[in-house]
């Protein structure tokens, strides 16, 4: 993952009825700075919770009172969901309100903006940059360029925004849980799914190509043999676009496309062929009595949720997982 290989979810939880101290635990969070423009009216328990791996947390915040405040500028895309209550932005001299049920991105990455919360409870995203970069398959030219969003303050279409509170739902339970559903490629994998869903739903520049902008050029079967030997060897850690294309030698977007010219998949959508083959050896080679489950297999190759992969599974293989783990799966062989 981003930044660091480690894949622990660090928790934590903060309460208290003391304005001031709330605004101190958040800008603590966010790494920012924050001023209070218009006197807090109301009261009750402000809460914060927050749930991370690495370049992804998810924050649970209650803010019980009325108020308005300068927020200076946050590195990390936010992405904020209205749980209820209401709030106000104004960033680059654009203004605009969300009521319950709202997606939006509330600010630009690194510009300050000004807040106007009443009463509200939101969940929010807060994702860093170098995880979308690696997401988006941008190369190191490409990622010097910032990201800004291309319609600020836009609230997410009603398909996008119910997609992103389901996909915010799952991880923030994933984040939550405790046991074989917390493998490092289950929470690698949950943190590159919503960094692609925000990406989908805010258009931006990390996805918005220039599409006059010179193509990805002539990528050889030996780069793709490189690619090829990188992910088999490493399918067992979280892996990533831009891991396998530096040890290729290329750009992230010439990979894609000789990737897919070559094998009729991406690199990741081959990744996930290769794990998923160590997921079909593993049930055949595990001891049901032995304590081995389905699910505990799943997981340690990247599938939080045991019914996905048994979709998956059983569309490759013809039977389900529970099958091959029962009788051993001497005859379930892939298809060619």
């Amino acid at each position: 993952m981003v930044g660091s290989r480690r894949c622990d979810v660090v928790r934590s939880t903060f309460s208290t009825p003391d304005v001031e101290r709330a605004l101190a635990s958040l800008a603590s969070a966010y790494g920012t700075r924050i001023q209070v423009t218009r006197p807090a009216v109301g009261g009750g328990h402000y809460r914060y919770e927050r749930r991370a791996v690495g370049p992804l947390a998810l924050d649970s915040i209650t803010f019980p009172v009325d108020a308005s405040y300068d927020v200076e500028p946050v590195g990390p895309l936010m992405v904020l969901e209205v749980v209820s209550g209401a709030m106000r932005v104004e960033c680059d001299s654009v203004s605009s309100s969300s009521a319950v049920g709202a997606v939006m991105a509330p600010a630009q990455p690194d510009v300050p903006f000004h807040s106007h919360l009443d009463r509200l409870r939101t969940r929010v995203a807060v994702i860093e940059p170098a995880l979308l970069r690696e997401v988006a398959g941008l190369d190191r030219e490409e990622s010097r360029t910032p990201l800004r969003l291309l319609r600020l303050h836009a609230s997410a279409e009603p398909t996008h925004a119910a997609v992103w509170r389901s996909a915010t739902r799952y991880v923030w339970d994933l984040f939550g849980a405790e046991g074989a559903a917390g493998t490092p490629l289950v929470l690698d994998a949950a943190a590159r799914m919503l960094a692609g869903a925000a990406l989908t739903v805010f258009p931006n520049t990390f996805t918005a190509h220039d599409p006059l902008s010179r193509g990805p050029g002539h990528v050889g079967a030996a780069t793709i043999r490189r690619a090829v030997a990188y992910i088999d060897a490493h399918a067992h850690g979280p892996v990533s676009l831009s891991d396998i294309a530096s040890a290729a030698g290329v750009s992230a977007r010439a990979l894609q496309y000789g990737f897919r010219r070559r094998h009729g998949t991406s690199p990741m959508g081959y990744l996930r062929r290769v794990r998923l083959e160590r997921a079909h050896r593993e049930l055949q080679e595990a001891d049901p009595a032995g304590g081995e489950t389905v699910a505990m297999i799943a997981a340690r190759w990247g599938w939080g949720k045991p019914g996905n992969f048994s979709v998956v599974y059983r569309r490759t293989y013809g039977v389900s997982p529970s099958t091959t783990l029962r009788d051993d799966g001497g005859a379930t062989t892939a298809p060619s």
